[in-house]
């Protein structure tokens, strides 16, 4: 089965997704927070191994953070 490619100019790091997210909304952004939108079909993400993940830019780059936090919604 061959495998799928890539294109690594297409996702950030998890590192740089935090960094591009904190630069969009102009605060620090907590390193989960991430993680915590792709669990929430916020942006996209893709799993490349144990524990790591890449996120698409379109999406992270398109993402800004509020600066006051919504209702809790629990489900």
């Amino acid at each position: 089965m061959p495998s799928k490619r890539i294109n690594l100019d297409e996702w950030y790091t998890n590192d740089q997704a935090v960094q591009r997210l904190s630069e969009n909304s102009g605060h620090p952004v907590n390193r989960n927070y991430p993680r915590s939108l792709a669990r929430h079909n916020k942006i996209t993400s893709l799993d490349i191994g144990t524990g790591s993940k890449l996120y698409l830019k379109a999406d992270v780059d398109a993402y800004v953070v509020d600066t006051k936090r919504g209702p809790k919604v629990r489900t």
